[in-house]
């Protein structure tokens, strides 16, 4: 009785009701950093160092939190393998169970973030130890209904729902986080397979109305990223089937293609484009390098601090950004994205793809929305730069490989 009541609960529920994720999320997640090598005592230090207001943006001592990078989320290897019913990490209740001897206390730790001003984030449907041996319906529901109850009650104020185990159902997960009465942020991790515009499956949808209809805020559009440029430009192409007419990324629901690699990549020039390149698509901006590691703070943080970047990449005027051109073919050379910012300014990345070999490139401005006879101000972003007025069409200077121009175009 009670999985046909959960059921019929889930079954007509389609979007979720927590008002949240309006914009992009930003933050900070666990798994590019530590891996399943994570512990209560290594979260509360990078909770501490998210808060800590230690470097200067245009002339004022801020944190990386007061840059709006708010959410810090645990990812998977908190939880006690095999110590539960079936060789779960579950109990016979249902109830979700804690390895106490890297996580001492979950409260204690969703606690210290919240005095730090933060929100923390937690991980389900786990892929290390994955749960796929129930098969008994009202257990199934009891499991959801008992994990989802846990978020809320620890203080979460968000969840990872991975691919892995068999409790993928995203409509029953937003129904039962509803319930609970705590604003959580819902990440969906199906790597792709669940979308917007799906009318069957884990989470049908159809991702068009505002705010987005789907049962989670933002959705993995791609597999899991790795720190090289190969991956990353390879994740980002999957944002391309939601930018149409009407576009399924949008606010209530953005399209991830999964958490930043700045800071890992191979060189600065690399950081800085992965990082204009989820700006302009609106991806969630989900910092995974340490940031317990000072050098590498310093090494990024003109770029993680750029206020104009996340502008853009917070903006919303109607559209979540789009490719307008690839050059090269199947192994595009140059590319140029571009994402409406307001109702007279369009942003704009070129983003060169060859290895070694610098490219100039020529924009169209009628493929940005102006007119051929429109005079448009350019402003450099990477260098916080006016560059003067232009009508037609913009060129470039030369793009080093792997690098990047990104620009607004105002009229």
């Amino acid at each position: 009785m009670k999985a046909m009541l959960l059921m019929a609960l889930a079954g007509p529920v389609f979007g979720i009701d927590n008002g949240i994720g309006l914009t992009p999320p930003m933050g900070w997640r666990s798994w590019n950093c530590y891996g399943g090598d994570v512990t209560q005592k290594l979260m509360e230090g990078v909770m501490d160092k998210v808060a800590e207001k230690k470097r200067t943006v245009n002339g004022k001592v801020m944190s990386i939190a007061d840059l709006g990078y708010v959410n810090v989320g645990l990812d998977d290897n908190w939880q006690a393998c095999g110590k539960g019913v079936n060789n779960s990490f579950h109990d016979a209740l249902g109830n979700p169970i804690i390895n106490t001897a890297t996580f001492p206390s979950m409260k204690n730790m969703t606690d210290h973030g919240h005095n730090l001003g933060l929100k923390v984030g937690w991980y389900m449907n786990n892929c290390i130890c994955k749960e796929t041996q129930f098969t008994d319906p009202s257990y199934i529901a009891k499991h959801m209904q008992q994990s989802a109850k846990a978020v809320a009650e620890f203080g979460f104020d968000g969840v990872k729902l991975d691919g892995c185990g068999e409790f993928r159902n995203l409509t029953l997960w937003g129904a039962l986080l509803n319930q609970t009465g705590r604003p959580i942020m819902i990440e969906n991790c199906h790597w792709g397979q669940t979308v917007p515009g799906q009318s069957t499956g884990d989470a049908p949808c159809t991702g068009t109305t505002s705010p987005s209809n789907c049962p989670y805020n933002f959705f993995r559009s791609s597999g899991d990223i790795r720190s090289t440029w190969a991956s990353m430009f390879s994740n980002l192409q999957t944002t391309t089937p939601y930018q149409g007419n009407p576009p399924l990324a949008r606010p209530g629901t953005w399209a991830y293609p999964d958490m930043l690699e700045v800071g890992n990549l191979a060189n600065y020039n690399e950081d800085r484009a992965h990082f204009g390149a989820w700006c302009i698509v609106s991806s969630p901006l989900i910092l995974g390098y340490d940031v317990t590691n000072e050098a590498t703070t310093d090494k990024v943080w003109d770029i993680i601090s750029n206020t104009e970047a996340i502008a853009v990449n917070q903006a919303w005027a109607g559209h979540p950004g789009r490719l307008v051109q690839s050059a090269g073919g199947k192994d595009p050379t140059i590319q140029l994205w571009a994402k409406p910012v307001s109702s007279s300014s369009t942003a704009a990345l070129v983003l060169n793809n060859a290895p070694s070999k610098g490219y100039t490139t020529t924009i169209d401005l009628t493929e940005l929305g102006f007119s051929a006879t429109q005079t448009v101000a350019v402003r450099d972003i990477w260098n916080h730069k006016d560059l003067g007025s232009v009508t037609g069409t913009f060129k470039t200077d030369e793009v080093d490989g792997h690098d990047s121009r990104f620009y607004t175009f105002s009229a």
